[in-house]
């Protein structure tokens, strides 16, 4: 079946036989067998009413005879008069909560669990079912489907992965929505973008870098001191290693400076390379999260990975100077791909050209928000074609980087933009 004969042929399976508005949520929510719902508290004052719903989605879009899974959504609904924002999650969606966007604009609110991640799972992974476009139709189902109750403005948002997907789902379906406030969202134009590895060589200071570096080296020098240290604390939280303890050990190492400038850490925090093993190791683990190498972050955070390797593109680790201190690898550029399923044999499709070339000829309204000093921030959106696109940078800001971080003059901007697109 052609796609677009599809979509209207799932979304008239959803409307049924109403013809008029609905208007209230309990009514939407009713009129069709495909979906499943309960009430839940609300999250904060701002909402009469909550709901978890079960959406029914096609696995294929293109093919909805292969089967069926159902994707979670958190319901708040403030009343029909009110816009909505859509929060686009890259990952889970574990629980309710509201976004800083729904409180600025006043919203209702829907939180969308990724496909593929967590409950909004088909039985079986097929990978190739995980992808920008057949994500962006799950998104473009759900406006669809609540647009009969809800006449107002609509929004879409995320912060970083889910930022991505905000505007990838913009990209193919400009139209759903007047406005995209995506947060800390990278748009990666390779499997590994040349900018990320630019970017540790101009971050900060060069005394900055230079501290930076010279705790790694004295960390590694140390490995012997430290490494009990190191097992103790893994089997404290039950994390094994597949890849081996001393390649775990090395890319923990060579994590540090990308969590480094990720969450805005502080130089001065730092210890001095003569500090004792207990020190340089309480650092370390506080600094670069021992549990993202472990089997178990393998595990959960898989889809991910195969998202990162097929279509989305990662960072990968250039040693250096530190190569010869490292017990677990031998490469100079050290990629991330051992944790994508099929590592090495996963193709990578050069998917972001395309959703970039859509994007530009939509030239929708988009508000990103950016950390100055944030690695992700180097691949964020930043096109001279997306006119209609506003960079709100946050001066030395990081993955943290929010409206209300932003200095007053830009969160000025920002908040008259969203008030203007939102007001009805």
């Amino acid at each position: 079946m052609h796609i677009r004969l599809y979509i209207i042929a799932s979304l008239l399976i959803y409307i049924g036989a109403c013809t008029q508005p609905y208007s209230k949520p309990e009514d939407l929510l009713t009129a069709s067998e495909k979906i499943s719902f309960e009430k839940i508290s609300t999250d904060s004052v701002q909402f009469a009413q909550s709901w978890l719903v079960w959406f029914e989605q096609p696995i294929d879009h293109k093919h909805p005879e292969k089967g069926h899974f159902k994707q979670r959504i958190w319901y708040s609904h403030k009343s029909i008069e009110a816009p909505v924002v859509m929060i686009t999650e890259g990952y889970s969606a574990n629980r309710n909560y509201t976004s800083e966007l729904a409180k600025l604009a006043n919203a209702n609110q829907l939180i969308v669990e990724h496909r593929y991640f967590s409950q909004s799972c088909p039985d079986s992974f097929d990978w190739q079912y995980l992808t920008v476009e057949q994500a962006a139709f799950d998104h473009h189902r759900i406006i669809e489907f609540f647009k009969q109750l809800y006449k107002t403005k609509w929004a879409t948002t995320g912060i970083s992965k889910g930022g991505q997907t905000a505007i990838f789902h913009r990209a193919l379906f400009p139209d759903d929505v007047e406005l995209s406030v995506p947060y800390v969202a990278p748009i990666n134009l390779a499997r590994e973008d040349q900018r990320l590895f630019d970017f540790f060589h101009n971050v900060g200071t060069e005394e900055e870098r230079e501290r930076i570096f010279r705790f790694q080296k004295a960390v590694l020098k140390k490995r012997s001191e430290i490494m009990p240290l190191f097992k103790q604390y893994a089997t404290s939280k039950e994390y094994t290693f597949r890849m081996g303890e001393e390649k775990a050990y090395d890319l923990v190492v060579l994590e540090y400076p990308f969590s480094f400038w990720q969450w805005g850490s502080n130089v001065n925090d730092i210890p001095e390379p003569t500090a004792s093993a207990e020190v340089l190791f309480e650092h370390l683990r506080n600094g670069s999260d021992i549990g993202y190498v472990s089997d178990q972050s393998w595990e959960s955070i898989k889809p991910f990975f195969y998202q990162a390797y097929k279509e989305l593109g990662y960072y990968a680790y250039t040693p250096g100077e530190l190569k010869p201190l490292l017990k677990g690898f031998e490469e100079d550029t050290i990629s991330s791909c051992m944790f994508a399923p099929g590592g090495d044999t996963l193709k990578f499709v050069p998917t972001m050209h395309s959703v970039m070339s859509k994007l530009e000829t939509a030239n929708p309204k988009i508000i990103a928000i950016i950390g100055e000093n944030d690695p992700w921030g180097s691949t964020s959106l930043n096109n001279k074609k997306l006119t209609n696109t506003f960079r709100a940078v946050e001066p030395s800001g990081s993955h943290l980087a929010r409206i209300n971080t932003l200095p007053d003059a830009t969160k000025e901007k920002v908040l008259k933009q969203i008030n203007a697109t939102l007001s009805n």
